[in-house]
């Protein structure tokens, strides 16, 4: 059995394939607790002009959008119908 992968802009630049839902779903969660938490810790931080609620609702508007490009497939693919052959033995 031979299986051949063609690379470029035909097929795409696939590295990990299309996420699972739940990988989807834990790097959502994950992108949205560390940008949460990075705004939080300026909305305390004395330095930063920040009170902490501007900060928590800074990072969770941060943590929307890096989690939206994180999972979203910007690439526009056709859907083509699938051919199989049976294999006789």
């Amino acid at each position: 059995m031979e299986v051949r992968y063609s690379a470029g802009p035909a097929r795409g630049f696939d590295m990990l394939g299309p996420l699972p839902a739940l990988h989807r779903f834990v790097l959502v969660v994950a992108a949205l607790l560390v940008c949460t938490g990075i705004g939080f810790w300026f909305g305390v931080m004395p330095e930063a002009p920040l009170n902490v609620r501007a900060g928590v609702l800074a990072g969770t508007a941060t943590g929307v959008a890096a989690a939206f490009v994180l999972v979203h497939d910007f690439h526009q693919r056709q859907k083509r119908t699938a051919r199989a052959r049976r294999r006789v033995h």
